[in-house]
């Protein structure tokens, strides 16, 4: 127990130690940071800002993506429940879960592509 600690302790100390003096030495050594008036603008490049910043955005690619990778996920976990529960072929439990699982999934990937979006602000 007592090497555990001591382990670990010396292994803290190191660690600050190293991240202290690279913080250090980036002062010390790094370059100088060089204040311009262009920085405290909106952009950096110089341009200013035209029109409206707010713009109606589509959604929709972003919510087949989402669904995509939720299908993905859903094939993934019932492959690896599969795998896991192969040889209970009498007991009934699994094959209920999997099937919950997968109306739970179902409903959710309808429910996102049919539209319903009033709670998304």
């Amino acid at each position: 127990m007592q090497a555990g600690v001591t382990t670990f302790l010396v292994f803290a100390v190191i660690a600050t130690v190293f991240a202290v003096g690279s913080i250090l030495a980036n002062r010390r050594l790094g370059a100088r940071r060089r204040q311009s008036y262009l920085q405290l603008t909106t952009y950096e490049c110089g341009e200013e800002a035209e029109g409206e910043a707010q713009i109606d955005f589509p959604t929709q690619h972003y919510t087949f993506a989402i669904v995509f990778v939720a299908v993905d996920v859903l094939g993934f976990l019932l492959a690896l429940w599969a795998l896991t529960y192969r040889a209970a072929n009498s007991n009934w439990y699994p094959i209920f879960i999997a099937v919950a699982f997968t109306g739970l999934a179902i409903c959710g990937i309808y429910y996102a592509l049919s539209g319903e979006k009033r709670w998304v602000v």
